[in-house]
């Protein structure tokens, strides 16, 4: 699949702010599941962007606006080819020998610890998630492979939490999520990520676009988030629990990380007394023929 992705956000101030220095993680990952065809990244006011690479791969475009000014707008338009189109296209590991695949996999790449012993308030112990879950809380079966217990949890997560719209806050606590039964994609997949570490699995937080043709949650289309477990046979798999779907070549993914804070799609700091109105994101993602 190829898409066009145009991605629009505007910051607004009542008062002027100064010395503004924005981070952007908003330009497609390049993998073996997707080719960024072109990336283009515009601000306003105007100024020069540098780039880096972060600790988890992504790309990051930074500036900085000195002049005083009370708006702020960066503009992304990107094209992207999909390359995944079955996620179960792979040659699977037998349950007995899983173990001791993921074991190397860690063993053989340190880093992975992260997104096994990681925890915070977005991705909190499985001890302090159970106090605010009713339902019974899910676990690994050893001796079926590790894809059908993860396709298990994928299906429980919404049993948990119902989709609500504007329901919690931009890196809100999961648990606040889970007591109240209702949250958005973030806290989805921070609930699914939570459980998968507490098995001992490698996860990791995935923001970036979902085919809107398929987003069946209703609200206008912004940036879309999921998980990724490390399964053995097939490495990173894309869960999608907002929609109960494995990700595919209908999902872009942009940026990964620990949890959202490691992959907010814009961050930054200023000078001034003047808080942002809420910012108005607008995205467009269209299939390419």
């Amino acid at each position: 699949m190829r898409y066009l992705i145009e991605h629009e956000t505007i910051l607004e101030y009542p008062q002027t702010v100064r010395e503004h220095h924005i981070e952007l993680r908003l330009a497609p990952r390049a993998d073996g599941h997707q080719q960024v065809i072109s990336c283009n990244i515009e601000t306003e006011p105007a100024a020069e962007l540098a780039r880096y690479t972060d600790y988890f791969g992504n790309r990051v475009d930074y500036f900085c606006v000195i002049a005083p000014h009370t708006r702020l707008v960066t503009r992304l338009k990107s094209e992207v080819e999909t390359l995944k189109e079955n996620p179960f296209s792979f040659e699977a590991v037998p349950p007995r020998e899983e173990q001791e695949w993921l074991i190397k996999a860690v063993r053989s790449a340190p880093p992975l610890n992260d997104f096994v012993l990681h925890r915070s308030l977005l991705t909190p112990t499985a001890m302090k998630l159970a106090e605010a879950i009713t339902q019974a809380f899910p676990r690994r079966d050893k001796e079926k492979p590790l894809l059908d217990s993860l396709l298990e949890l994928l299906a429980w997560v919404p049993t948990v939490m119902e989709y609500r719209s504007g329901s919690t806050e931009v890196h809100g606590a999961l648990v606040a999520a889970v007591a109240q039964k209702g949250g958005v994609c973030q806290d989805f997949a921070h609930l699914f990520i939570t459980v998968a570490r507490s098995w001992g699995i490698p996860a990791r937080y995935v923001m970036g676009y979902l085919d809107p043709g398929i987003n069946e949650t209703g609200e206008t289309l912004t940036t879309h988030a999921w998980a990724e477990a490390l399964v053995p046979g097939a490495g990173w798999v894309g869960f999608d629990a907002t929609h109960n779907l494995l990700t595919n070549d209908h999902f872009i993914a942009v940026a990964i990380g620990r949890d959202s804070y490691d992959a907010a799609p814009q961050r930054g700091s200023f000078k001034g007394d003047a808080s942002a109105t809420p910012p108005v994101v607008t995205v467009m993602m269209q299939e390419q023929k």
